[in-house]
């Protein structure tokens, strides 16, 4: 009788703890992603991939358009949130210039701010340049509110229309309109030598 007490009384105290258990960490999935990630509403990787060779002084191209949900393959369109990088730079050995990556803000008709998350300068560099970034489980957040470092306001480069921008699928076509949220590169080159950018990006959107 005494034995069969105990027993109950063990298994009282397992349902107790059980019921009041509260972590007080973050818990991470069996793929890597923190729960906290998860119940942000992120739902799975996408990929988008540019390859484009230009010698212009300063042009901006389309990586990720977060309202155009035909053309790249992400559903939600609250924000973008950067898992990871790959990124090949090869310039002329004489080529001068900076390689920047951003994403929008405030854009309208006439101009937009451009917040830079990462800046390659390649004028003290003329070799080949690769570089795997990854941002870890929880991700680069490309929102103002996330980030504190250099903006460009104001940029005409980035307009809601009059000043397209071209894209994964044809670089050299001017398909795109900025939007805020969009994630952009900028290359500042010197107009004479070439440098070519290959970059592929792993992301996912927030609702």
């Amino acid at each position: 009788m005494k034995k069969n007490w105990i027993l109950i009384l063990l298994l009282v105290a397992s349902v107790f703890c059980l019921a009041t258990y509260k972590p007080s960490g973050d818990l991470i999935t069996k793929d890597g992603r923190t729960s906290q990630y998860v119940a942000s509403g992120f739902t799975e990787t996408q990929t988008v991939h540019l390859d484009i060779g230009t010698s212009s002084t300063l042009i901006a191209y389309m990586l990720i358009d977060i309202s155009d949900t035909g053309n790249w393959k992400h559903t939600n369109t609250g924000h973008i949130n950067i898992e990871y990088i790959i990124i090949e730079v090869d310039p002329d050995t004489s080529f001068v210039g900076e390689i920047k990556i951003g994403f929008l803000e405030n854009v309208d008709a006439d101009n937009g701010d451009f917040y830079n998350v990462i800046d390659i300068d390649m004028k003290r560099k003329s070799a080949l340049l690769v570089e795997n970034l990854n941002f870890g489980s929880h991700g680069l957040d490309c929102q103002s509110n996330h980030h504190f470092g250099p903006i460009t306001l104001n940029s005409t480069l980035f307009q809601t229309a009059g000043a397209n921008l071209g894209g994964p699928d044809n670089p050299a076509s001017l398909t795109y309109p900025s939007g805020n949220g969009d994630l952009v590169m900028i290359i500042d080159g010197d107009a004479t030598n070439t440098v070519d950018v290959s970059i592929t990006i792993g992301y996912e959107t927030a609702p």
